[in-house]
Order: structure tokens, then sequence, then C-alpha cells
């Protein structure tokens, strides 16, 4: 089965492992083109962040005053930077399995993700999102994989976001969640 994205970009379906998740955080530009199939904004003042869903995986970008400061990429790709504040492989996971409980964390002042792994037992959407996107894809093994990003304006300076990414397996689904919050107050733009 194959589907359309936003853009009218087709959809094959991928077999992707969350073990092979890669979690970027670029200080500036990205410089690595990426397919974004939806995306959507929040301002908040002179700062302005995208939401984006790129195939079965994030990108937000950061922006102020309409110079990117900041990019949280998590993606089954390795990108490379020269502006890369944090990388951080879950290739781990393949040894230690898939546990409920954070599997990993970056923070800098005014920003911060989280990122942990559990086996999809709740994954309906927040009631208290100021946005959201969301896309389904292709099935695969009988299940269906999702990408959704959920954000909130949570002060005049904050916002959180958080994204979830649903991968089918032989046995079952995992999902793979992320909570970041920014502070565009306290943020500090040379990561």
């Amino acid at each position: 089965m194959m589907g359309r994205g936003e853009q009218g970009i087709m959809i094959l379906p991928i077999q992707q492992n969350p073990t092979d998740l890669v979690l970027t955080i670029v200080a500036g530009r990205l410089d690595t083109p990426l397919t974004v199939l939806k995306h959507d904004t929040l301002q908040l003042g002179v700062w302005t962040l995208t939401f984006h869903i790129i195939g079965e995986s994030h990108l937000v970008t950061i922006e102020h005053d309409q110079t990117p400061v900041l990019c949280e990429v998590l993606a089954c790709a390795d990108l490379s930077s020269q502006t890369c504040a944090h990388r951080h492989r879950f290739d781990d996971l393949a040894v230690s399995g898939f546990r409920s409980g954070q599997a990993h964390c970056f923070a800098t002042a005014g920003y911060s993700v989280a990122v942990d792994f559990d086996d999809c037992l709740d994954h309906s959407p927040a009631a208290d999102a100021d946005g959201t996107l969301e896309m389904s894809f292709p099935e695969i093994a009988g299940q269906t994989p999702v990408t959704r990003i959920e954000w909130t304006q949570t002060g005049e300076n904050t916002a959180r976001w958080h994204t979830l990414h649903i991968y089918p397996r032989e046995v079952g689904m995992v999902c793979v969640r992320s909570l970041s919050y920014f502070d565009s107050l306290h943020y500090n733009r040379t990561p």
C-alpha cells in the first residue's frame, strides 16, 4: 500500500527500526536537505518554531528574527553537520532491548529534549495541545507506522512539544516518544 504526503510525494512502505534512530541537535542551519511531508509553525514573539514531519521522523527548527539557531532531528539517518551540538545513536537498544523509561536526555540553557521507548499501550493524542501534525504511513506487517508532533505554548516565551513515532515489529509495536522544552528568554544561542 502506498500513500501521498502533503506535498504530493509518493510514500513507499519502508521497514525502519528504532535502533537506527539518531538524535541530532544542530546549532544554526541544518545543511542536509530533507523531504518535508507536513509542517506548521508556532510564533513566540520574534522566535519561530517550525515543526516538520520528515518521513517517519521529525525535524524542529527554531529561528530568531528569521535566522536559524537550532534544529532538532530524530531520524533513521546519521546527519553530519559542522555545527552539530549533540548526536546520540540509539543502536545500543538492539542489545539492551526496548524498556520503558528514559533512554536519553540532552539539555542546555533554555532547551531540553528527552527520548524514551515503550510498547505502545497508549498512543492517543494530547487533549491540551495548541497544534498537531500527524501522518500515517503504509502498513507494514499488518500495522500502521505513525508520526505525530504536538506542541503547546506554555508561557509568553516558552513552548513544549511531544513527538510520537510508532514502529511496527513482528511482535507488536514500539513507540518512540520525545519531549522537548524551549524557553526563548534563557536560550543560549551557542549550545
